[in-house]
């Protein structure tokens, strides 16, 4: 068994695969594989993989394309390891991360350090910035919902998983959408585990303007961004984002032509006022929209109005 699996689902990036390959050379004395997953590529993929000296060990796995989250599925259940991380094509982990992150590991218990199920750490930009917010605390126990949800921590983060873990809590994958928003995996483990989380930086990202991040992800994926609010409007989460989060699963069901919207909400206590939140938010996009209401409720306008 290895003590790292690292995953790469990638489709058409063959140029940046030659970056993740070098950064994997800086990583010690390590014993790790790379499982890259090739989405479908129509590129020259499989032939850079097959050119890349095989100092470690590299699996390469080529499946019909159906999105990031089916082929982050199929790697972690190939994977075996003790430890696994996702790592995009377009990213990098900065030299000897996998050797920090072992320092955590407790080869007795097959957990992190007070028995977590998972190390989350930072990323940062190509220029060395930190990407949004550090953790409040050096190191530290918590779960991604009471911390990263609930106190509004910004910013994408690197998390390492025990891999029995992450085979666990599989992607959903929803009938004709490719993607899913990948926190929703993060969201159910922390329901019953918890995180170690350190102020440390693990990786390098980049963002591309083809990348995930650039994409109008809820209103491509609505069925996928129903199931994500549906779930995420429910304790632990803040009061204030359960309203929220009800209010925008009601959005999306409309908009998906789902009927029984109340029977399928996760949380039918705090319905009520996802709705009353949902028209209120019709109505602040009415007036914001709406030429003559527009005009009316302009600062100058409706001073005249009230005079």
């Amino acid at each position: 068994m290895y003590q790292f699996s690292i995953v790469t689902p990638t489709f058409n990036r063959a140029e940046y695969l030659p970056r993740v390959y070098d950064c994997l050379c800086q990583q010690g004395d390590i014993n790790f594989e790379w499982i890259i997953v090739d989405d479908g590529s129509t590129d020259n993929t499989k032939g850079v993989v097959y050119s890349f000296e095989k100092i470690f060990e590299i699996k390469y796995v080529y499946k019909e394309n159906a999105g990031k989250p089916a082929a982050m599925n199929y790697g972690a259940q190939i994977a075996n390891s003790h430890i696994l991380v996702s790592l995009d094509d377009d990213d990098m982990l900065l030299p000897n991360v996998l050797e920090t992150v072992w320092k955590y590991f407790d080869t007795k218990t097959g957990r992190f350090m007070h028995g977590c199920v998972c190390i989350s750490g930072l990323s940062q930009y190509e220029n060395g910035d930190i990407i949004g917010k550090k953790f409040p605390h050096d190191c530290f126990v918590s779960d991604y919902i009471r911390l990263i949800k609930n106190e509004n921590i910004l910013g994408d983060k690197c998390e390492f998983f025990l891999t029995n873990i992450y085979k666990k809590y599989p992607f959903p994958i929803i009938k004709d959408e490719k993607q899913i928003a990948e926190s929703i995996m993060y969201i159910r483990i922390s329901r019953t585990h918890q995180t170690l989380y350190v102020n440390y930086v693990f990786q390098e990202k980049q963002f591309l303007e083809d990348g995930l991040s650039r994409q109008n992800f809820w209103l491509m994926y609505p069925f996928s961004s129903e199931l994500y609010y549906n779930e995420t409007s429910t304790p632990p989460f803040r009061l204030k984002l359960q309203i929220k989060h009800s209010a925008k699963y009601i959005f999306f069901a409309r908009i998906n032509l789902k009927r029984h919207i109340y029977k399928t909400a996760e949380n039918k206590a705090i319905f009520p006022l996802g709705v009353v939140a949902y028209c209120l938010f019709l109505f602040k996009d009415f007036i914001r929209t709406f030429p003559v209401t527009k005009r009316f409720f302009r600062r100058k306008t409706y001073k005249k109005y009230v005079k």
